[in-house]
This record gives C-alpha cells, structure tokens and sequence, in this order.
C-alpha cells in the first residue's frame, strides 16, 4: 500500500524561474517539454477529456519548468457510473516543476498526478459536492507544496482514491486531510489464562474498510481470525479491541487494515505469551534501514505491566537525540507508530529501551 507521510507546516520556498517563453494555453492537450510561462488574469480550465502533462525533455540540458500566473485554475471532467470516463487530467512526471502563481480548484472528478514537484502559491479547495482527495495522487518522489490553505473536506466522491506516497507541505490552514491512510496510534496485546485480547486507537481514518487479525506462530504463515469494522471517515480518536478465546502458547499478530478500494497496509507484528509463558523483553524496528524523515514502527514484547518504558535513541558518540516514556504500560505488548527521524542525519543508531529492570538495545540505519 502507500507509504504514510503526513501533512506538515514548513516554510514555502520560492522557485525562479528565468528566460521562459510563452506555454502555449494549457487546457488544449498539449505536452510541455520545456521551460516556458503563461499568464492569464481569468480563470483557466481543464476541461472533459483534456489532458495536459508536463514530460521531461529528451536532451538532458533542457529542463521542464513552468510557469502558470492566473487568478483560478480548475480540473475538471465528467465521470459515468457504467465505467465510461471523460476526465480532466493534469499530469506532473518526475524531474519536472509547475509553478500555479493563483488558486487551484478541483472539480468533476479531474485527475491531478503528481511524480515532479508542484507549487502553489495560492489556496487549494475542491467544489461542492466532489472530493479533491479521491483524485490527487502523489507519487513517491512528487511534492506537492502549497503557499495557502489547503481544504479537502466535504463530500466524498466516488472517483479514484487518493494516494499520497511522496510528500505534500501547506504552509496555511489545512481542513481535512485527503485520503491519507489510517493514522494508528497504538496496537496491544494482554493475555489471561488462553484468551489474548488485542486492542487498538486510530487518531484518523479515511476511507477505511475494515481491519483483520492475523495470527501466526512463526511470522511466515497467517491465518485471519477475525474481522472489525473500522469506522470509515473520522478524524477523532477510536478504539477498537478483538480476543482470541482459542490462543496459542506464544504467537504473532498483526493487523491488516483495508480500505474501500480494496488497497490496505499492515500493522504489526507483536509477539505474545499466555500467562505463566514468559518471554524476555524484545524490540523489533520495521524496518531498521530507512531514509531520513522516513515512519518506522517499535514492536516490544515482554514488557513489565504497571512500570514506565523508557525509549532512546542514541547516536554512535552515545549522545542521547531522541526521548519518550510511556507511563504505567497496561499490556506485556506494544506496537508503537514513531516519527522522529526527520531531524536525523545518515548513520548509524541505536536504540535501547528500558521496561522495569530490563533493557533492550538494538541498531537503526539511516541512509
């Protein structure tokens, strides 16, 4: 599924652009390859069918960088239940810059594709009655920066769903947040006598389906145990719980969470024993070989219930860069979402967790 990256405030960086000539108007189908700007105070639209894409040029020394000075640009396109389509599309491919000096609205099931870099030195909204996130697709090397406010509520349409992999940054107001995926809080797991129960908090879903529990006794072979409904659209915190009466020994569970177009993401493992069963304290880094500004998730297993954990992060001089205690833990399991990395650079870390009197350490690689 896609990679999560969420929507951030960071400053706007102006692009300059010198020596342009004269883009042809960009509603007629045409294909930029080249540096180029247009300026019109009215209004300009994509209309039904049109299509506009920026391509790299073949000879390396031309670039594909474009200028767009309006007062409102629009997406827009018919769309037919019965599986006939007219959409308005705009297309960035990667390596190439559009720079819209107005306002950009999404509407009648466009298309916005973003693999370049889009900037938009206005506000970013949708018509009523259509959703901006079903039909923005970001892919992951596009960025998508807006020097305004970005507004994705409203009605959801039934175009295609959004995926966000690359980055988006609003240095405005942000209503809504699209089509992310769900944002997961927590994952834990408690066990008493041969029933294990599992629970789970959102901070935000969009679009969700349904999660199914896995379970597994050596993280190769899953079985689904059952199914939860997720609550679909919220951006408010939910909490969901499932047991399993029938629990092994030890076993790994995960969480497999579908949205409605049938994509979905994993969350998990976390490796849990019944009462009597001990297991030492573990953390498992998903993964351990990231890029900067990259999410990871800490599995800990064997945890000391009712005592603080203490998670560091420390680089290879034994500075510490990173703290957080999660006080009075209430399950022996933790599946814990972390975004840190961001203000790490390239090397080598390591991460040690404290539960009770039991410590835990283990190496996190950053390219």
């Amino acid at each position: 599924m896609k990679k999560l990256y969420l929507l951030s405030l960071m400053l706007f960086i102006s692009i300059v652009v010198v020596g342009q000539v004269v883009c042809t108007t960009p509603n007629d189908g045409v294909v930029y390859t080249s540096d180029c700007s247009y300026t019109n105070n009215t209004d300009v639209n994509i209309g039904s069918g049109d299509e506009v894409t920026l391509s790299q040029n073949a000879d390396p020394d031309i670039t594909t960088n474009v200028v767009w000075t309006v007062n409102s640009y629009t997406i827009d396109g018919n769309w037919s239940l019965f599986g006939g389509t007219d959409y308005g599309r705009l297309t960035i491919d990667e390596g190439t810059t559009l720079t819209i000096y107005g306002n950009l609205i999404m509407s009648e099931y466009g298309i916005l594709t973003v693999n370049g870099t889009l900037n938009i030195y206005g506000d970013v909204s949708h018509t009523v009655g259509t959703s901006f996130g079903d039909r923005l697709l970001i892919g992951e090397n596009g960025t998508m920066n807006v020097n305004g406010n970005l507004d994705l509520t409203g009605p959801w349409g039934n175009g295609i769903l959004g995926i966000v992999e690359g980055e988006l940054n609003v240095t405005g107001d942000v209503a809504g947040i699209g089509n992310l995926p769900v944002e997961l809080t927590y994952f834990q797991a408690s066990s008493k006598e041969k029933t294990v129960l599992l629970e789970w908090e959102t901070a935000s879903e969009i679009n969700a389906s349904h999660f199914e529990v896995q379970r597994s006794a050596d993280r190769k072979t899953w079985e689904t145990l059952g199914r939860v409904q997720a609550s679909g659209n919220s951006q408010m915190a939910i909490s969901y719980k499932f047991e399993d009466n029938d629990a092994l020994p030890t076993a790994y569970y995960r969480l497999k969470q579908v949205d409605l177009d049938e994509a979905y993401e994993f969350f998990g493992p976390v490796q849990v024993a019944l009462s009597g069963v001990d297991i030492p304290l573990s953390l498992l880094i998903m993964p351990n070989n990231i890029s900067s500004g990259e999410k990871i998730q800490f599995s800990l297993s064997g945890l000391n219930v009712g005592s603080n954990v203490d998670i560091s992060v420390y680089d290879s001089q034994g500075n510490v860069l990173y703290s957080e205690i999660e006080e009075d833990i209430t399950s022996e399991v933790l599946l814990k979402p972390m975004d840190f990395t961001s203000s790490l650079g390239s090397g080598m870390y390591y991460v040690v967790v404290k539960s009770g009197k039991d410590i835990v350490k283990e190496k996190l690689l950053i390219n």
